[in-house]
């Protein structure tokens, strides 16, 4: 299963798609355990706290969550006490414009799908509800009747064999998510038109949770949303501290969503975690300590996670040992830079990553990430890189360094900082035209 040739090393190494148990051959050969244990402690709270229970999962955009929330799927623990039901906002709406309504109506359209799944009776209230849902598409929206999607998938016929009635909204989901998605002008109708009704979502999520919980083949209900980490900070303010009551609102099914790393850091953290629930972040991997000496087991854990993909005669060990460096402990950011190297090295006719051709990443990704960076954003990175921690109270910009992947948070022998390392040499730049200017 390794990558044998640098054509399989670009295709096994996507920076934008994480680990499934699903894909069992990958995952055995791919995975690799990188003794956090953050998600074993969120499996322990959830199987001793009553339904409802609620945890907020955060950490740095790349760092590993969607592959341990695969993972959280599959454990038997959690199979054994609950019902997962998990989707990805970023496969269903536009991650860079999520409001309250349309995250309210996707748990909605995924709570129906499973329960068709499971061929659950549900009750005429619920049914005529999700018909006035419909119709309200249809008019507004222009989305065409799904009758013959209800007819002749397999949901549309689990809700219609056991309710006795089609609920073609069902085979609207994809439809509905698609014009959410890329679609301005609809995202705006359905806010108009849901935005004063949100207490009727949720009260037709609540209806659909307790007529799967009322079951008794099927564990309680466990929704798992994915990719709000990765959503601007202004759409998660407006989620996660202005609308959070909502999302608190939500009983009977518990709960696990991510969160980016700039609402943990933010003033309105303590805030977040009163109304929704407590907040876990997942550490970054340290591949040093704050003065600066190697972490000799972080460093095997990250040249694991390569060679677990592709066979060691493909890359030389100083290219991989760039990568490692410059991933900053960051799995995406490593990923990309085999990926990049790879292509260019394929590029000019090579049968491997050789130092000219991770050299070649490295710099394709200085840029890349140097572009967005201010002044003012470079003062706050000589601080950090000074200090190894903010001396001032977290502002908007701050945070954007952390959401940005700028700045690095690590834990270990207590919380710092450092900035990424693909940024030093632009900071080194800046370090010596500030000389010169004083």
């Amino acid at each position: 299963m390794k990558a044998v040739n640098l054509e399989e090393v670009i295709r096994y190494f996507d920076s934008q798609k994480a680990l499934t148990p699903a894909n069992a051959a990958e995952w055995e050969c791919f995975y690799t355990d990188t003794n956090r244990n953050e998600v074993e402690k969120i499996i322990t709270e959830f199987c001793h706290k009553p339904k409802g229970h609620k945890i907020l999962f955060g950490g740095h955009s790349g760092n590993g969550k969607s592959t341990e929330l695969n993972r959280l799927v599959v454990r038997q623990e959690i199979k054994d006490n609950f019902s997962p039901i998990k989707f990805d906002v970023k496969e269903v709406l536009n991650p860079n414009d999520i409001e309250i309504v349309e995250l309210l109506l996707v748990i909605c359209l995924n709570l129906l799908e499973f329960a068709s799944g499971k061929s659950v009776s549900l009750s005429p209230h619920i049914v005529d509800e999700f018909k006035k849902i419909e119709g309200f598409f249809h008019e507004k929206l222009k989305i065409e009747s799904s009758k013959k999607d209800s007819t002749t998938t397999g949901a549309g016929a689990g809700i219609e064999g056991s309710i006795g009635a089609k609920v073609p909204f069902l085979g609207l989901k994809s439809i509905f998510s698609a014009k959410m998605a890329a679609q301005h002008d609809s995202r705006k109708i359905v806010r108009e038109e849901y935005r004063p009704r949100l207490t009727e979502i949720i009260d037709l999520i609540h209806d659909l949770i307790i007529s799967i919980n009322n079951v008794p083949e099927i564990s309680p209900v466990l929704i798992i949303i994915d990719g709000l980490d990765r959503v601007p900070l202004t759409v998660a303010k407006k989620l996660f501290v202005e609308d959070g009551q909502n999302i608190a609102m939500i009983k009977y099914a518990s709960m696990l969503i991510t969160v980016p790393i700039s609402i943990i850091h933010s003033m309105e953290s303590s805030l977040v975690s009163g109304i929704i629930g407590n907040i876990k972040p997942l550490a970054n991997i340290r591949i040093k300590s704050r003065d600066g000496q190697p972490d000799k087991g972080n460093l095997e854990i990250l040249n694991n996670c390569v060679l677990n993909r592709m066979e060691k005669d493909l890359i030389t060990d100083n290219a991989l040992k760039l990568a490692i460096d410059y991933s900053g402990g960051v799995f995406r950011t490593l990923v990309e830079l085999i990926s990049k190297a790879a292509v260019n090295s394929k590029t000019l006719g090579g049968s491997k990553i050789d130092d000219g051709s991770m050299e070649e990443a490295i710099r394709e990704l200085k840029i890349e990430k140097s572009r967005p960076i201010t002044r003012k954003h470079l003062d706050l990175l000589l601080e950090i890189d000074n200090n190894k921690t903010f001396l001032s109270e977290m502002d908007n910009e701050k945070l954007e360094l952390l959401h940005g992947l700028f700045v690095l948070e690590y834990i270990n022998g207590g919380e710092w900082y450092d900035i990424n390392p693909l940024l030093q040499d632009r900071l080194k730049e800046y370090k010596k035209h500030a000389k010169k200017e004083g």
